[in-house]
């Protein structure tokens, strides 16, 4: 028999958004690294993830590497931080981004639309908030789907407010505020599908609920690839989803919590009651959780510490739910107490948690066994 083996897939927003295209790049260059950057290859040296989707690295809108992620994982994550053994991700990949592409068509009758809000996917610049997967093991290219170009209108029982887009928004604007894309990760025989995505905030809109509304859907249109819907139609112009049959793991941050917060609880919810989700790891015993978020005071939960806290406002927001045939063998969120001595790491140079020097999310993981 062959022994198994064990592969760890992790979700880490990094909160590495510039204010212009470039300054992630710039920054990843500098001859002396910012404490930030430090202590985020550190995360990643710990944690030491087999494959990691990193949400809000900013890298061109149109999908590949300007040299920002070759810097991170060459010039960071190859370099010892604070003592540990570097860490190298040979295989990547750099999806495009709707976020910053401006639409061609006017957006909404609302005057005061600034040009991020005119955009397929809110961003100053095309790029910005985009998201990467890095991998120690081999990707298959040529099989990565996509859904980026999927429109919001194509979902069946959409919810795009119409009183507020304009009719030619309606069915131009692209549901993915980042993209949808399902990537083959090789290990040895093995084949998993790592399906990514990074629904837009549910909250900064108005009374017409567009982002709450947009966050749903996008959690909705994950739902139909898991269900192999045939309205899914992908970049390639392939229809539906993933087989029955293949083993796969979604990985983001997903800007839902299903008991606290904006987001809708029924969407996340029925992503996390999917008959094709591991139950476990999804709302059971296996849930990823840290003993020191549990101690936390946060501020949108009433105060009360949360175990299954992955943003320091004390949601669960970033998910890694591997599918129900693979054989979970741990899980947990990176989040080190003040006695640890990993805490200075989402600290600043006082010994204060603070967004800004790590982030203002926690690295989820979650370990599968292969055999």
């Amino acid at each position: 028999m062959t022994t198994p083996f064990t592969l760890r897939f992790a979700q880490f927003n990094l909160s590495l958004a510039g204010r212009q295209a470039g300054d992630i790049k710039a920054k990843m260059l500098a001859s002396a690294p910012s404490r930030q950057i430090k202590n985020l290859a550190a995360t990643l040296q710990r944690v030491r993830p087999d494959v990691v989707v990193l949400c809000e690295f900013d890298h061109p809108g149109d999908g590949g590497d300007d040299g920002a992620i070759a810097a991170f994982c060459e010039r960071h994550l190859a370099e010892s931080q604070h003592g540990d053994t570097p860490i190298d991700y040979p295989y990547r990949y750099l999806p495009a981004t709707n976020t910053g592409l401006k639409l061609t068509v006017p957006v909404s009758m609302h005057q005061r639309l600034n040009r991020a809000q005119q955009c397929h996917g809110f961003g100053d610049y095309h790029g910005q908030f985009g998201y990467v997967i890095l991998s120690r093991y081999p990707l298959d290219d040529a099989a990565i789907r996509t859904w980026q170009d999927f429109a919001w209108y194509q979902l069946p029982q959409h919810q795009i407010p119409a009183e507020y887009y304009t009719e030619q928004a309606q069915t131009a604007l692209r549901l993915a505020s980042k993209n949808l894309v399902s990537v083959p990760i090789l290990v040895g025989d093995k084949r998993i599908q790592v399906v990514a995505c990074h629904p837009t905030p549910p909250v900064f809109d108005g009374p017409e609920k567009r982002n709450w509304r947009r966050n749903s859907d996008e959690i909705h249109q994950l739902i139909g690839l898991l269900d192999n819907a045939d309205w899914l139609v992908d970049d390639r112009g392939a229809h539906g989803g993933l087989s029955p049959e293949t083993p796969f793991v979604v990985i983001g941050d997903l800007n839902a919590d299903p008991s606290y917060g904006d987001g809708d609880k029924q969407a996340i919810g029925a992503l996390l009651h999917h008959p094709r989700v591991h139950p476990e790891v999804a709302v059971g015993a296996q849930v990823p959780k840290s003993d020191a978020a549990q101690f936390h005071a946060f501020r949108f939960i009433e105060g009360k510490g949360r175990a299954i806290a992955t943003h320091n406002g004390g949601l669960r927001l970033d998910y890694v739910l591997p599918s129900r045939e693979l054989a979970v063998q741990a899980s947990g969120v990176f989040w080190p107490a003040s006695d640890d001595a990993d805490y200075p790491l989402i600290c600043d140079k006082n010994g204060q948690e603070n967004a800004r020097a790590h982030s203002d999310h926690r690295l989820v993981w979650v370990d599968v066994a292969l055999s």
